[in-house]
């Protein structure tokens, strides 16, 4: 993952039952380079979101955020294994749990994959961003 992370979105993940697709909801990042390259991110965002499924964790480590660098290639195919970025929310409680929860993240870029986004603002503005997966913001 290059140091040109360009734009980002937040996965909000509500409602995780152990067995089932959470609910969820979609916030922008507040910054971003662009508002049509941050528009293009959140429609990425909205086409992983069905994708993630909940691992099999306890409520505590449900609580951790897990940011993904990915890349894309102009047709929307991942270009790279996605990326933990950076994790939040572990304790000593969570922390057995944290590779779970990354790899629940990673798997819902990959199972989403290819992604419909516009061609014409590839390079310069998806090809390449953070997505986040949170379980915070829906009650």
């Amino acid at each position: 993952m290059s140091a040109r992370l360009l734009a980002a979105a937040t996965l909000l993940l509500g409602g995780c039952a152990a067995a089932t697709a959470p609910q969820a909801a979609l916030t922008p990042a507040p910054t971003g380079p662009d508002p049509v390259v941050a528009g293009i991110v959140a429609r990425a965002a909205s086409q992983v979101r069905p994708c993630y499924r909940s691992p099999r964790v306890p409520r505590a480590a449900r609580q951790i955020i897990t940011m993904l660098g990915v890349a894309y290639t102009m047709d929307g195919q991942i270009a790279a294994q996605p990326v933990v970025v950076r994790q939040i929310g572990i304790t000593p409680e969570t922390e057995p749990y944290a590779d779970d929860m990354a790899q629940a993240a990673i798997v819902a870029v990959m199972r989403c994959a290819p992604l419909k986004l516009p061609s014409e603002y590839y390079s310069g503005g998806w090809d390449e961003f953070v997505l986040t997966f949170s379980p915070k913001g829906l009650a």
